[in-house]
């Protein structure tokens, strides 16, 4: 090769690895370029996707805003019901979206103006029953807005001097394990009766425990002017616990409570029993119309039964037209209705004027028990046209007696019909003064009339119940020669001639001689329409 050949050779070599540099380096320049463009994509849809959840979560927890028009706040799911209340004015209307849950706690602060803030289903009137019917909450169920407490604080609390709220077709649960209350009004350390709750109104309410544990307690009516109408309170009760559907011990009322379903384990309703800063007595009282039950089949799973019925301390408190069942020997002696005063705030402590009137009470271990030995004593108890049936100590694990008293002022009881198994009374300690006992029908049973310590009849009589007139009963099956005045001793209840016995209407018929044998002209025993009792 020439001299020219060979430069020319060497040339082309040195121009062909400058190319095979060239271009190992543009492949290499290629290939990062595709891996920053591919990590780019990559993180770009990561950051989509975190967004998209981000959003899908926040949509989904989101709170709904609260519809505003006028003086109607309309929450629907979602919403918050708290800031409802808070922003409600006096004399608004609260409407809650039917079937939709509202998860508390909450609190009825204290407002301004004196027109009720009504809170309610959102359904028209034309969806539930009529004002004056009782709730259905099988029937009833799709319209109930529900509000819970997943806590163990109540469902409602009303703070400091709230009033004026009125709630309606509204179900509440209950608490975290059922612990305290679901409605809490007063906290029983105000130091002023304008601190107190009043006028605070349930309507067509449906309220009920949820917890396997049961529910200590439904309503706490510590307040004024407390209404519960037309309402459905079911499963309060507790193990090694006390339960009461409404219990009231630090107001001095007025309360009413009227034609409800009340079912609760210990007392269905009590008056009084704890103590108060105030010291207060609950006064003009009324109980009328009510189903209040114990379902049997509690008896098998172990709630704590004691009573129906039972106040404490109290004054001016009627109790009427009440259909009251199911009670048995438990967490006490089984006896259904107790009046019983007990010094939970001192010399305060007083029962008074009380009347107890037109009720059914049936299926106990025994009637009532009458104890006004503690602070200020029993005063003025009037117990008339009331029919006690079923009043049975082998069936129901007690005594069967109507009544077991002492110590008590002014004991009127007259023109009931009492069908029980044990005695009619048990007598013992201070005697019950100014004591009336007549038209009544009772049977004698072992003792009839049977004191500590002295013999049946008279002798009972004459040292437990001075000043006592008994006269004009009907006593199936007693002794003539036991009781002085005038008294009937039929041997059997077929002599009375009942409507209908086994059907449970006991009223005479006409034919029946004992119409109008009674003091006064009056019929011996109730005259009472079972129908007409227990409200509807």
């Amino acid at each position: 090769m020439n001299s020219a050949g060979a430069k020319t050779w060497e040339q082309y070599q040195k121009e062909r690895k400058r190319n095979l540099r060239g271009g190992r380096n543009s492949n290499i320049t290629g290939a990062t370029s595709s891996r920053k463009k591919s990590l780019i994509v990559l993180l770009a849809a990561l950051i989509a996707i975190v967004l998209i959840g981000a959003l899908s979560f926040l949509w989904y927890f989101r709170e709904v805003p609260l519809e505003v028009s006028g003086a109607t706040i309309y929450v629907k799911s979602g919403g918050n019901f708290q800031t409802a209340l808070d922003r409600a004015k006096s004399g608004d209307t609260i409407l809650l979206q039917a079937g939709a849950t509202f998860s508390g706690p909450f609190y009825l602060p204290n407002k301004t103006g004196s027109e009720f803030i009504t809170i309610r289903s959102s359904v028209p009137d034309s969806q539930l029953p009529p004002g004056d019917t009782r709730i259905d909450p099988k029937k009833y169920a799709s319209v109930f807005p529900k509000l819970i407490s997943p806590v163990a604080e109540p469902v409602i609390t009303a703070k400091e001097s709230a009033h004026h709220y009125r709630f309606i077709a509204v179900e509440f649960g209950g608490t975290k394990d059922g612990v305290g209350n679901i409605v809490k009004l007063g906290t029983t350390e105000e130091k002023s009766i304008a601190e107190l709750p009043h006028h605070i109104e349930f309507d067509r309410i449906y309220m009920h425990g949820t917890s396997p544990l049961g529910q200590r307690r439904g309503i706490a009516a510590n307040g004024r002017f407390i209404k519960v109408i037309n309402s459905y309170i079911s499963d309060i009760k507790r193990k090694g616990d006390e339960s009461q559907t409404i219990a009231a011990w630090a107001t001095d009322g007025p309360i009413e409570i009227i034609n409800n379903y009340l079912e609760a384990a210990a007392e269905n309703v009590l008056f009084g029993g704890g103590g108060s800063t105030l010291r207060l007595v609950p006064t003009d009282c009324l109980v009328k119309d009510n189903f209040i039950n114990k379902p049997i089949k509690w008896r098998e799973e172990g709630w704590q039964v004691k009573n129906l019925f039972e106040i404490k301390f109290g004054k001016r408190i009627r109790v009427t037209n009440n259909l009251m069942t199911g009670n048995w020997g438990m967490a006490q002696d089984g006896t259904a209705i107790l009046f019983s005063t007990r010094e939970d705030i001192g010399k305060e402590t007083i029962i008074d004027e009380i009347y107890f009137e037109n009720n059914i009470v049936r299926g106990s271990g025994n009637g009532i028990s009458v104890f006004g030995a503690e602070g200020s004593g029993g005063h003025r108890l009037y117990i008339r046209n009331n029919i006690f049936d079923d009043i049975n100590g082998q069936k129901w694990g007690s005594s069967g007696f109507f009544m077991k008293s002492t110590a008590w002022d002014g004991l009127v009881i007259e023109n009931n019909t009492i069908i029980q198994t044990g005695n009619i009374a048990n007598a013992y300690d201070d005697p019950s003064r100014s004591f009336v006992f007549r038209n009544n029908i009772v049977f004698e049973n072992e003792y009839g009339f049977k004191g500590d310590n002295v013999g049946s009849g008279n002798p009972t009589i004459a040292k437990f119940f001075t000043s006592a007139d008994v006269n004009y009963n009907a006593i199936i099956g007693g002794d003539g020669s036991l009781y002085r005045g005038t008294n009937f001793f039929p041997t059997s209840i077929d002599e009375l001639r009942f409507v209908n016995y086994s059907g449970m209407d006991f009223r005479l018929k006409p034919e029946s001689k004992y119409r109008g044998r009674g003091f006064g002209g009056k019929n011996i025993g109730a005259d009472l329409d079972p129908k007409s009792v227990g409200g509807r």
